[in-house]
């Protein structure tokens, strides 16, 4: 896998929306992962929901996300006892955990500290394995 290559956020703009509803499981799902972590994704539960709207393959995307949430869930679980840290922090467990999906095994680059990224690569990893 070659380096990724940067990209200016300010360049990036939103694909069409190709699909014009999801179905309502789908959409139960979505809901499922934002009421859990969408408060530090920085946008509205409808603003996600067009994303996934957008989509080539929604399917695999909510999966996706279903993933994210369910390791985030169990990080707070295995090494913080159900309690959430502060926002901005929580923001950074979260895009560790995007990168992550992405990927990024080099716990260097999630943006935490490297025990962190560790545990949660861990909690992310061991999703597969139940």
């Amino acid at each position: 896998m070659s380096e990724p290559e940067f990209v200016d956020p300010r360049q990036l703009r939103p694909g069409p929306i190709r699909h014009g509803s999801l179905p309502p499981k789908m959409l139960e799902q979505i809901k499922a992962v934002f009421d859990v972590i969408g408060k530090y994704l920085g946008m509205t539960l409808e603003q996600f929901e067009v994303d996934f709207m957008r989509d080539m393959h929604p399917e695999s995307e909510v999966a996706l996300w279903c993933s994210i949430t369910a390791a985030w869930l169990g990080y707070h679980e295995k090494f913080l006892s159900g309690k959430e840290l502060p926002d901005e922090e929580e923001k950074k467990l979260v895009g560790a955990l995007i990168a992550i999906s992405t990927g990024i095994e080099d716990v260097s680059k999630f943006g935490v500290p490297v025990d962190v990224g560790r545990r949660l690569l861990e909690c992310y990893d061991g999703l597969s394995k139940e």
